[in-house]
């Protein structure tokens, strides 16, 4: 019987392997934070953004680039994006536009700028007048149509260009329109797969935003779910083996017992 013990603690090396999911989060730099204590309230109609808030203004179209991504593709299990208490700054039927591609070029404006010597970072360039208020023109400036005119060099080549969605939000505190919300939208397999590839050329990626109107905000934050390289052993295998061995450890108790008495 105390074989059985010797077999049940060498199985421990010969079960199955898993790995725990972990997730790693990258969050937007602060470009117009607000610093005003009555605005921060996303219930309330004066809503403004809060202090986190990723510049979101219909005259701009934006960049934001991730680098030193190590995460290697066939690890990715999900990833998603999410907007915290983003809302439209008036009530018109307005849309922003959000892609994701592998890189960025480096493009200096009052906005915010991202240098050769910098992986990360986030610019802009203006995409439309000051006139344009509020925009007649709802136009996604990272369109193959409209990239000629887009200084910030997003590729256009084939898989190096992704659309992930285009939505409206409503303005805070008017009658009929919604409050702010967290939006998170969530990637589906095609744009993981993209996600991947971009990651595999050379450890970044980036996101354009264009928003057509003015969207406030409380900062963007972007999650990739992943499945480390390294297995560990399953819990409930390792439960189960846990069981076992009391269970053995328990009869032999019982057999040395029965035996003493009968001497």
């Amino acid at each position: 019987m105390k074989n059985l013990l010797v077999l049940a603690a060498l199985s421990l090396l010969f079960l199955p392997p898993t790995a725990f999911a972990d997730s790693i989060t990258f969050t937007a730099p602060t470009t117009a934070g607000n610093g005003n204590s009555s605005t921060r309230n996303p219930g309330n109609s004066n809503y403004q953004g809060g202090t986190s808030q990723f510049d979101l203004d219909h005259y701009r179209a934006y960049t934001w680039q991730i680098g030193g991504v190590t995460i290697q593709p066939n690890q990715i299990t999900g990833a998603s994006i999410t907007l915290r208490a983003v809302s439209n700054w008036d009530t018109n039927n307005n849309r922003l536009f959000v892609h994701m591609f592998d890189s960025a070029l480096n493009f200096s404006s009052a906005n915010g700028s991202r240098t050769a010597t910098s992986a990360s970072g986030v610019t802009s360039f203006q995409d439309a007048p000051n006139s344009d208020n509020p925009p007649v023109n709802i136009n996604d400036h990272f369109t193959t149509a409209n990239l000629g005119s887009n200084p910030l060099g997003v590729s256009n080549g084939a898989g190096q260009n992704t659309l992930l969605f285009d939505r409206s939000f409503y303005m805070v505190g008017q009658s009929g329109y919604g409050t702010a919300v967290d939006y998170t939208y969530t990637l589906n397999s095609s744009q993981l797969a993209a996600l991947g590839s971009y990651i595999l050329n050379g450890g970044n990626l980036a996101f354009g935003f264009d928003p057509d109107c003015h969207f406030w905000n409380n900062g963007i934050v972007f999650t990739i779910q992943y499945t480390p390289n390294t297995p560990t052993p399953e819990p409930a295998s390792l439960a189960l083996l846990g069981t076992g061995l009391m269970s053995v450890g328990f009869y032999l108790r019982r057999r040395r017992s029965s035996r003493n008495k009968s001497e």
